[in-house]
């Protein structure tokens, strides 16, 4: 038990300095950066230093995996270095057994990053792109958001009020959320490959009383037994439509600045609306996945770093450098091929830790005992 303290106690001191040394190198880098920015645009000191409170929390996100196996690699390191681990295996202790706590704080840790990233992040993340909105960008903070050229698709049984057999095409020109109103809508039903119904429109308005869409000064059109009637209306209720304002604007997010509920239900309504969601599901599984890197580095670090007892500090530096390039080459790339539908957004997102947790356990397996 003593034993394990100690250990412990030297993984979390060189954690703690790992980390912010790496957010500080993250922080002065970028602030470098952005100076010339904020000093045009006139920045009080106290936005900038909001600016970089809200990135903090994405820092020690990003710079937790490298820390962590910094860390495994210098506190097993300066065991060996200084002959405590070779005195531990004599007193009986096994390899494994001395490692031990180190995975039970990787473990910890990944799950602490796990519960940080969906509940701080995402919030941080959205203040942090407001900040920059206003105060670099110089867009009002009551600009609302304005989208255009959309289009959904709509199959059997997305909307409760008919569950027939149809396809529902919605096509809009232009929308603007202050007011929840759409220019330039087509609507279009089909039955297998024939279209039996079509709405066109030059308005459509969100009705938050009635929780539907009506369409404005439109034509309705209607496809039966090859005849086609056309009629003009004033206002036309649409609550077979299924989609809702809250649905459109989710699409201006980030998936950063999402919490894992949040782009699960947009990945769902995409989905649901015809959509080919691949493009989000990679970051949703990475969602996951990256926090669980912090105990599988550890995994593969401590191993490695007991391999190379006589091995120096700018060793361990550069071994941990190294490493944590690939893993974050291997994550990167894997994210892009799982976006684009090169490999299942599943298999994409956690590719790195199996990669890395199958090296780990090879190493682990190994080393001397």
């Amino acid at each position: 038990m003593l034993l394990d303290r100690y250990v412990s106690k030297k993984f979390l001191l060189n954690l703690l300095f790992s980390l912010a040394a790496f957010a500080s190198i993250f922080i002065t880098v970028d602030l470098l950066e952005a100076l010339s920015e904020f000093i045009d645009r006139k920045v009080p000191a106290l936005v900038v230093m909001s600016y970089y409170f809200y990135y903090f929390p994405y820092i020690i996100i990003l710079s937790m995996p490298v820390a962590m196996l910094l860390a495994a690699m210098f506190s097993v390191g300066q065991l060996g270095k200084y002959n405590e681990l070779t005195a531990m295996l004599a007193a009986g202790r096994s390899l494994h057994r001395i490692l031990l706590p180190l995975f039970i704080i990787g473990f910890l840790l990944s799950g602490a990053m796990l519960l940080f990233a969906e509940k701080v992040m995402p919030v941080a993340n959205q203040r942090k792109a407001e900040i920059k909105q206003h105060y670099i960008d110089r867009m009002p903070r009551n600009l609302t958001a304005r989208l255009s050229n959309l289009y959904f698709q709509e199959s059997a049984g997305s909307a409760a009020a008919d569950t027939s057999n149809f396809v529902r095409r919605i096509f809009i020109g232009y929308y603007d959320d202050a007011g929840k109103m759409a220019q330039r809508v087509s609507v279009q039903q089909y039955h297998g490959l024939f279209i039996n119904e079509r709405l066109d429109a030059a308005q459509m308005r969100w009705q938050e009383s009635a929780n539907r869409w009506e369409m404005l000064q439109g034509y309705r059109r209607r496809f039966e037994g090859g005849n086609e009637t056309l009629a003009r209306f004033d206002t036309l209720a649409l609550p077979e439509l299924s989609f809702t304002p809250q649905v459109l604007m989710k699409v201006q997010k980030e998936p950063a600045e999402m919490s894992y509920r949040e782009l699960q239900q947009f990945i769902r309504e995409v989905a649901r609306n015809g959509g080919n969601p691949e493009r989000w599901l990679a970051d949703l599984y990475l969602k996951i996945s990256f926090p669980l890197a912090n105990f599988i580095i550890v995994l593969f670090g401590a191993p490695l770093a007991a391999g190379r007892v006589r091995s120096g500090g700018a060793v361990g530096v550069a071994t941990s450098l190294v490493i944590c390039f690939l893993y974050f080459g291997t994550v990167k790339t894997s994210q892009s091929m799982g976006q684009n539908g090169t490999l299942h957004p599943l298999f994409a997102a956690w590719l790195g830790n199996i990669i890395f947790l199958a090296a780990g356990l090879v190493i682990l397996v190994r080393v001397r005992k």
